[in-house]
Parts: structure tokens; sequence; C-alpha cells
């Protein structure tokens, strides 16, 4: 993870729930919407009526995968609800406690091979997404 002040503000975050069909429900999120706490522990601000936040809270599973050129990493997580945050009351918080991080990467005859690019946001003319946002985000995740 980078921290929070170097955060990629164009990479997309995928984000996996389970539905209640046992489907894989995934979901998009900006690395202002995760923060690491430790090598154990993140959070994560959803919006309050999301899939994935109403997913989150009946399974209490989670995967995110990070992907960049030279790995992915698929961590999995089981995931804790957490009070509303005064300075957020749209978002649905989670605590995610990591039990397991796979590395994927390119071996064997595929050696070499990298990704050129992944999941990126264009964010629309006006929005900073490193500014006030993130800052109302990250404040949400620390409570």
């Amino acid at each position: 993870m980078v921290p929070a002040a170097c955060a990629p503000a164009d990479i997309a975050i995928v984000l996996t729930t389970i539905d209640p069909y046992g489907w894989a429900h995934p979901a998009l999120l900006s690395y202002a919407e995760v923060l690491a706490l430790d090598a154990a522990r993140l959070r994560l601000g959803l919006h309050r009526g999301s899939r994935s936040a109403r997913h989150l809270q009946e399974s209490g599973r989670a995967t995110l995968v990070f992907a960049d050129a030279e790995v992915c990493l698929y961590v999995k997580a089981e995931a804790l609800s957490l009070p509303v945050a005064a300075v957020a009351p749209e978002l649905a918080r989670f605590e995610l406690v990591v039990r397991d991080v796979l590395e994927d990467r390119a071996e064997g005859e595929e050696a070499g091979a990298r990704l050129e690019s992944g999941i990126r946001i264009a964010w629309p003319a006006g929005l900073d997404p490193a500014g006030e946002r993130r800052g109302r985000l990250r404040a949400a995740l620390l409570v």
C-alpha cells in the first residue's frame, strides 16, 4: 500500500463481495475509500445504500484486488461494520481484518509479461480527487 499522501488518484481498486445468491459482486473503489491502518487491518468507506455495503454487512467477507505492472495482490479479509462517523454520515464504514494475501506474478513461460494498464479513473472537471473529498473520507476512516 502507498501512504495516503501519495496514493494514486486515478487508479481503481477492485472490491469483490458475495451477494445473497453466492455470486461474486465486483465494485470499483478509489484509493481515497481505503485506508491501511497497519499490515493486517484496512478501513473502507462505502456509500451507505450500496450493494457492496449491504453484502459486506451480510457476509462479512471481501477480496480487494490491487494491480500494477509487476504484480496483482488479492487481499482476502473479514469485514466488521463500524459506527457511523459524524463527519461523513453517508458512508458505511468497515474495518477489514486481512486473512490472506495472494500474489499473482508472471512466472515460468509468462515471465516478463506485465500489465500495460489497469482500471483507471478519469475524474470530472472541477472534482479534485486529492482534495476536499479525500480529506473528508480520510477523516471518516480514522474515527
